[in-house]
């Protein structure tokens, strides 16, 4: 079970000597790359929930944009999602690799991922209830991108026989698809997309993201309520 969110008024843990820390929220898309990773890595670590809706004045002090993730350890903090990533990754060289060693490959994976960013994530975020057949054909025809690089490496990850970096970083918005249904209510992507549906199926078998997965019902409600009421944040019944 998840810790609960601290809030405005709660003080800040202290923290121990050497212990890897996790400013987290749950439900947060972003701060789900870096579990993943601490996930499928198997590293230790503590994890701190924040209430991004009632933030702690303290929160400011580790990340000034006041977002999650935000890792710290002693002296040393670092944000943002993909850095948070890809520094844990080359922190724990040993445990897992997540990234190619090939220069080319990883510069491949690299841009796959600011494509990702950059066209994908606005899609999915424009398109998320369907009502809009523009952004809805805008959201197909970028994935008709991603079904094509898929395609195009031949494996049945990005990262090749299992996940990696790349697997990771780009899960959390395909594990909201149903609930923010872009293609329907409680509809996953269309069934045209061979590779990506093969792809989502194998994921939804992977350990680290068994281990971070909410139930749709959950996001959904989540979603519906966050900036109204605070309290949605630890009321929800999830085991993740």
């Amino acid at each position: 079970m998840a810790p609960n969110h601290l809030v405005a008024g709660d003080a800040l843990p202290p923290l121990k000597p050497g212990v890897l820390r996790l400013y987290s929220m749950k439900f947060c898309p972003f701060a789900e790359r870096a579990r993943l990773v601490l996930a499928a890595k198997e590293i230790e670590h503590e994890v701190i929930n924040i209430n991004l809706a009632n933030k702690p004045s303290w929160f400011a002090d580790k990340n000034p944009l006041q977002q999650v993730p935000v890792l710290e350890q002693d002296e040393k903090i670092v944000c943002e999602s993909l850095i948070v990533a890809s520094y844990l990754d080359a922190l724990f060289p040993d445990k897992n690799p997540l990234t190619p060693t090939d220069p080319y490959l990883k510069a491949r994976d690299d841009m796959f991922i600011d494509f990702w960013g950059s066209k994908v994530i606005p899609a999915f975020f424009g398109a998320a209830n369907g009502t809009n057949k523009e952004k809805v054909d805008a959201l197909k025809a970028v994935l008709d991108k991603v079904e094509a690089e898929l395609q195009q490496r031949g494996t049945n990850f990005f990262y090749g026989p299992q996940p990696g970096f790349v697997d990771y970083v780009i899960w959390p918005i395909f594990e909201r698809v149903r609930a923010f249904g872009p293609f329907g209510p409680g509809e996953s992507i269309p069934s045209s997309f061979t590779a990506l549906t093969a792809w989502i199926e194998r994921m939804l078998k992977d350990k680290a993201v068994l281990s971070t997965l909410h139930p749709d019902a959950v996001i959904v409600e989540f979603q519906a309520n966050y900036r109204k009421d605070p309290t949605v944040f630890d009321r929800l019944d999830t085991p993740n």
